[in-house]
C-alpha cells in the first residue's frame, strides 16, 4: 500500500534529478566548446582569424551535447575603447581579443515552474591575442 503513495514521488524525484544532470552536462560542455574554439584562435596566423576553424574546433568539441551552434569574433580595444578597424592607438598596438559563444538547447522531460523549455545554454570565451 505505501508503495502505491511513495512510487510517483519518487519517480518524480527521479526525473527532475535526471533533467538537471542532463542540463549540468550540456552546460559543462557547451563551456569546454567555447573554451576550444577561443583557444584555437588565439594562435596568430599572420594577423589573420580563422573564424570558420574557431566554430569548426568548438563544435567538434561539443558534439557530445549535440548539435552546438557556435559563433566566432575577433575584436580591437583602446584603452578600454572600442577600436573596430584594430588600427594603431596613439602609435601603440591595439589590445586584440578572440571571442567565442557556444549555444545549445536542451528540452526537459518535465514543465518546471520558472524554468522556461527549452533550455538554452551559452557560454562565452574571450582570449587576448596579443
Amino acid at each position: 500500500m505505501e508503495l502505491v503513495v511513495v512510487f510517483p514521488v519518487v519517480l518524480l524525484l527521479l526525473v527532475g534529478v535526471i533533467d538537471y544532470g542532463r542540463l549540468f552536462y550540456t552546460s559543462v560542455t557547451v563551456s569546454n566548446a567555447a573554451r576550444a574554439g577561443a583557444e584555437y584562435g588565439q594562435f596568430d596566423l599572420g594577423h589573420q582569424v580563422d573564424t570558420t576553424g574557431m566554430r569548426t574546433t568548438g563544435q567538434a568539441d561539443g558534439s557530445d551535447a549535440g548539435n552546438v551552434t557556435v559563433t566566432a569574433r575577433k575584436y580591437c580595444e583602446c584603452g578600454g575603447a572600442s577600436n573596430p578597424s584594430c588600427t594603431l592607438c596613439s602609435g601603440v598596438a591595439p589590445e586584440v581579443y578572440i571571442e567565442v559563444t557556444a549555444t545549445k538547447s536542451v528540452s526537459m522531460y518535465l514543465p518546471y515552474p520558472g524554468l522556461q523549455n527549452p533550455v538554452t545554454v551559452t557560454r562565452t570565451a574571450t582570449f587576448r591575442s596579443q
